[in-house]
């Protein structure tokens, strides 16, 4: 879940991105993983799920061990980047690595996290 003010809007070549409203000071939280407002897959239950569930799942969740993680807010258009401005802190939230800017995108690296990474990585746009 997204803990700062944020807009959507076009991305240039990468769809639609998640834009700061607000100046972000370095160390801010951007994001953390809340329970009962996000959402958790656990990999034995993807079978339960149709095949526009599994397709919504490729596109907006990461997964970490057994479970496939998902925020549920403007956070899923959150763009990779191998140059990010923002990291994990040791909790897991995203965090901003250096000041943002008003109108600056937020942008995370997914390797860092996502462990299903490498099988998608070159259809990034």
């Amino acid at each position: 879940m997204l803990t700062i003010e944020v807009y959507i809007k076009e991305s240039e070549g990468k769809g639609l991105g998640v834009f700061a409203k607000n100046f972000i000071p370095k160390g801010t939280i951007i994001c953390q993983f809340v329970e009962g407002f996000d959402t958790k897959v656990h990999v034995k239950n993807l079978d339960e799920l149709n095949d526009i569930q599994k397709k919504f799942i490729d596109k907006y969740f990461w997964r970490e061990d057994d479970y496939y993680y998902s925020s549920c807010d403007h956070a899923i258009f959150i763009n990779h980047s191998y140059t990010p401005n923002t990291i994990l802190d040791d909790d897991g939230n995203v965090v901003a690595n250096f000041d943002i800017n008003v109108d600056e995108e937020i942008l995370e690296n997914y390797s860092l996290y996502d462990l299903d990474f490498d099988s998608y990585k070159n259809e990034l746009i």
